[in-house]
């Protein structure tokens, strides 16, 4: 079974897509399920600082449900999920907890955008970092992010594990993840223990640092570990970029040893083999 679950449509701060473009992108390339998964945060246009309000988030994603629903209707036969990507940054997260727990999610994702207030995200921002400060402590910063996400835990899979890689490659070299080993295996670990999956997303696998999220390596680590549940996502912010890379992506996965890809609804996850 192939699926798309990660997806942003216009009410997400950087996509303009219209649910109905995404669905029929999915159809034309044979994907069978979708999930959209808009940012949780806005952006101040003067600052470009994250934003987060449960107000504002709880409008938006009930207008977001609606359209969805709305979609699905003219789409039987391709089930449209209703997901997220959440932002950890630990003021937010009270708030954050609250605000997943008031809606009816099938599907969320945990990211990590930012090393002390820089969105590493960003090729041109990401370079405030780590133009500034070594591999070791950017890199290690973030998995310590990372490992703090995962403790908040009120998510279903890890998105883009090592986006570190992506503008810190241009300062650094290719990223070699064996360096952080002890701080990457104490992260799965606390997923496995959690019941938290991971996604192999595919938007950098031919730009900017030229890999699939998480390396190949980091997957075969989640198998030995016993990470128990897989998604794939395009990460796709246009309905040009729905399910890009999807077949080399899945050779890796096979490659690694993960043999199934799970699909959610209210947040219970069920396995597809690949």
């Amino acid at each position: 079974m192939i699926i798309d679950y990660h997806l942003h449509n216009h009410f997400s701060c950087d996509s303009e897509s219209e649910t109905s473009d995404i669905a029929k992108k999915a159809i034309k390339l044979g994907i069978q399920e979708v999930c959209i998964t808009n940012h949780v945060e806005t952006f101040d246009p003067e600052t470009g600082d994250g934003l987060f309000s449960y107000e504002e988030a709880t409008s938006r994603f009930t207008k977001v449900k609606k359209e969805i629903e709305e979609t699905q209707k003219n789409f039987p036969n391709l089930p449209i999920k209703f997901g997220v990507e959440l932002e950890y940054v630990k003021p937010w997260m009270s708030d954050m907890k609250r605000f997943v727990d008031a809606m009816d999610f099938d599907f969320m994702i945990g990211s990590v955008h930012a090393v002390d207030g820089v969105i590493i995200s960003s090729s041109e921002l990401s370079s405030e970092l780590y133009e500034k400060v070594t591999e070791q402590y950017s890199y290690s910063k973030y998995f310590e992010n990372l490992y703090k996400m995962v403790e908040w835990g009120s998510f279903s899979a890890v998105g883009h594990f090592d986006i570190c890689k992506k503008g810190g490659y241009k300062f650094y070299g290719p990223f070699n993840p064996q360096k952080y080993k002890n701080q990457i295996t104490d992260v799965l670990e606390l997923m496995k223990k959690k019941g938290i999956g991971i996604e192999l997303n595919t938007r950098y696998m031919h730009k900017d640092c030229n890999e699939i999220f998480p390396h190949p390596d980091i997957l075969k680590w989640c198998v030995e570990i016993g990470v128990e549940h897989y998604t794939i996502g395009s990460d796709a912010h246009t309905a040009e970029e729905v399910g890009q890379n999807f077949e080399e992506a899945l050779t890796i996965a096979k490659e690694a040893g993960i043999t199934s890809l799970s699909t959610y609804e209210k947040q219970r996850p069920t396995k597809h083999k690949i």
